[in-house]
């Protein structure tokens, strides 16, 4: 990070640089797929119905990613 600081110190156009490290280890709940609580794997009868089977904590709300798109849409809209 220092380095990155001294880089951007003294740039020919203006750069911000967003460091989402630290941000994103607040959440620990990013998954890419359908989270369940069961150790086997879905049936794809359950992998149909993601409903009944689902962890909606996890899956059905906002993730990670779209903490990101938030703050890039701000940064880039709302400077």
């Amino acid at each position: 990070m220092k380095v990155i600081g001294e880089v951007l110190e003294k740039p020919k156009s203006p750069i911000t640089f967003l460091n989402i490290t630290l941000h994103s280890s607040y959440r620990k709940d990013t998954h890419t797929s359908i989270y369940n609580k069961q150790w086997n794997p879905l049936t794809p009868v359950q992998l149909a119905n993601p409903v009944s089977y689902a962890d909606c904590m996890h899956w059905c709300l906002p993730g990670l990613q779209d903490t990101w798109n938030e703050l890039l849409f701000a940064k880039l809209f709302y400077p």
